[in-house]
């Protein structure tokens, strides 16, 4: 056996799978505070995609910047769709809201159709075609960033929901929403920023997976579904894992 060419393999998987660790990352947050199965989580990741493509090409932005631009419209689109839909209905049918995200969904892929077009797009980074070797392994620069990406993703949040006051807040009210409100924690400031947290992270997995294969407006179903693989395998409702 070629030990070269195994090692190079490994390293392609571990690669390949960190391109759905910050997708998952988001919806198992979603899930473990506000016990949403968000079926329109895929669409905020082709958000960032494209928001990052247009603040490139419209904005004239280099790709750092139009990431972190991208991240923070993602992100902040969170408010909308939380105060809107899913506040409103947190105490209806869990199926209610299931057909809500879903129909979230088909509203924000068949307004990008709109806006963006059929055609697919390249989101040109500066490091796709930039190579790292390591001895006998090759890598892009770009899915060495999205390696370091998710990384930093994960290690943030789990330190924000682990040690801040913010992700105690978190815990409470996953565990409790009634005993938390009563202690006097804002379930619905709580419920936002979740939401926004996820959402900025979607945006995020957009911006720098997005260079890696052409962006259409219904590539967030085939991220959605890499994510909830990812997250069911990995505990549903925790970053840290079963």
């Amino acid at each position: 056996m070629d030990l070269s060419l195994l090692a190079q393999q490994i390293v392609n998987g571990l690669v390949n799978g960190m391109n759905y660790v910050v997708i998952s990352t988001g919806l198992t947050l979603v899930f473990g505070v506000l016990r949403v199965i968000n079926f329109a989580h895929g669409e905020f990741y082709m958000l960032g995609a494209f928001l990052t493509y247009y603040a490139m090409t419209l904005m004239g932005l280099s790709y750092i910047p139009a990431v972190l631009v991208a991240t923070i419209l993602v992100g902040a689109s969170g408010i909308i769709v939380n105060n809107l839909v899913f506040w409103p209905l947190r105490k209806t049918h869990e199926f209610t809201i299931l057909l809500s995200s879903l129909g979230i969904s088909l509203l924000i892929t068949n307004m990008s159709e709109l806006g963006f077009g059929h055609d697919p797009k390249y989101l040109n980074s500066p490091f796709a075609d930039e190579i790292l070797e390591f001895g006998p392994i090759v890598i892009t620069q770009q899915r060495a960033l999205v390696f370091g990406v998710a990384i930093v993703a994960l290690a943030f949040t789990y330190a924000a929901i682990r040690y801040t006051i913010f992700g105690k807040m978190m815990r409470a009210t996953a565990q409790n929403p009634e005993g938390a409100a009563l202690t006097g924690i804002n379930i619905r400031f709580v419920h936002t920023l979740t939401f926004v947290l996820a959402c900025g992270l979607a945006g995020l997995s957009g911006a720098v997976v997005g260079p890696l294969a052409m962006i259409f407006p219904t590539v967030g179903s085939w991220a959605v579904l890499k994510g909830f693989t990812v997250v069911i395998l990995g505990g549903l409702g925790s970053v840290q894992g079963p």
